[in-house]
């Protein structure tokens, strides 16, 4: 089947085209990335309702995860549904289950976008094409949540830019700026509010946390949040039924799980010049898997960290779709280059050898 005729494509590539512009202008060519939530209202007629994901559940073998807190600790996910015997009909998720767990709380559906093929696939298709190699990567996922949810997701931040499109129903959200990570250096910033971290709302204030945004998302509404940028959200104004349920699709653009950021390109310049990095502890300085966004990087000077911690230009990956002839490759290559080698001398006067 040919996506990319579809409605649905359509109308989700005019959304994508304008947030490639957005993305694009908010990268200079030197220093870090200058970018804010951003709300665009009944900019989308995209529909997926109850009804949509009923039938999507009900013939396909979904995967559905339920979000979940407990005290003094962050957002965790646990399976919806449970496996009723050995058969292959006894594993499959039912709309029964998502019944029963919409009343506990928000159920989610990650890689909805891999799976669902009449709506949400050519959706996610046409954020890749619009997007243009502006990011490294789309993923998609649904989220539903029952109305009157005091909180449908505890604040929390994601290692993804996200752009949320609502299909049905309304939520509250509220977008906060990043918080200061010098007070809790050893927390990763993109993923504060999960796991064993706490991060209820007064923490997020009292370290510095602002609220940017306060908005009641209808259907039709788009709301773009960057990565790092604390959010929270619940349906205390959505009614009781199930046409009233609230959901939305979530496009994470996923440069940072692809590494496509300053942090990872300075890190595997100094391994391959064998320069120890003056940020990690030398027992982790050569892992490709520790994580390098806790420790002594966050407790550096802002504008270095922001440097740091922004995506490389979205150019960067469009040049080489042969677009562009090879002076234009070369010119963008070197550009980055010369920011790497003058964010490295910034953090470390060693760093020097590379060049």
């Amino acid at each position: 089947e040919d996506f990319t005729q579809s409605d649905t494509f359509t109308k989700t590539h005019s959304i994508f085209t304008k947030m490639r512009e957005y993305l694009t202008t908010s990268q200079p060519k030197r220093g870090a990335r200058k970018i804010d939530p951003l709300h665009l209202k009944t900019l989308c007629d995209l529909k997926f309702t109850t009804k949509d994901l009923e039938h999507a559940v009900s013939t396909d073998f979904l995967d559905a995860g339920q979000g979940t807190s407990k005290m003094n600790q962050g957002w965790k996910m646990r399976p919806v549904g449970e496996i009723r015997g050995s058969s292959f009909d006894d594993a499959r998720l039912t709309f029964s289950d998502v019944r029963a767990s919409i009343q506990k709380g928000t159920v989610i559906f990650n890689s909805a976008g891999a799976h669902i093929g009449n709506t949400v696939a050519p959706a996610t298709l046409a954020a890749v094409d619009a997007l243009d190699g502006c990011v490294g990567g789309v993923c998609c996922n649904i989220y539903v949540t029952r109305g009157g949810a005091p909180t449908s997701a505890p604040p929390h931040t994601d290692k993804q830019d996200v752009v949320v499109i609502q299909t049905q129903g309304k939520k509250h959200w509220r977008v906060f700026s990043p918080p200061d990570p010098s007070l809790k250096p050893d927390a990763d910033p993109f993923a504060r509010g999960k796991g064993t971290d706490d991060f209820p709302l007064h923490v997020l204030k009292t370290q510095g946390g602002e609220l940017l945004l306060d908005v009641v998302l209808e259907e039709g509404d788009v709301l773009y949040i960057p990565a790092r940028f604390p959010h929270t959200t619940d349906t205390v104004d959505s009614g009781p039924t199930e046409e009233d349920w609230s959901i939305h699709m979530t496009f994470g653009l996923d440069n940072h799980v692809w590494d496509l950021d300053f942090i990872t390109l300075r890190r595997f310049g100094l391994m391959r010049a064998q320069i120890e990095d003056a940020l990690l502890p030398s027992e982790t300085a050569s892992d490709v898997t520790a994580n390098h966004c806790s420790g002594k990087i966050n407790e550096l000077a802002p504008d270095l960290r922001e440097w740091l911690y922004s995506p490389l230009p979205g150019g960067l990956l469009e040049v080489y779709r042969g677009e562009r002839s090879e002076a234009d490759i070369d010119r963008e290559v070197t550009a980055v280059a010369e920011s790497v080698m003058e964010l490295s001398n910034s953090i470390d006067p060693a760093c020097g050898e590379l060049g």
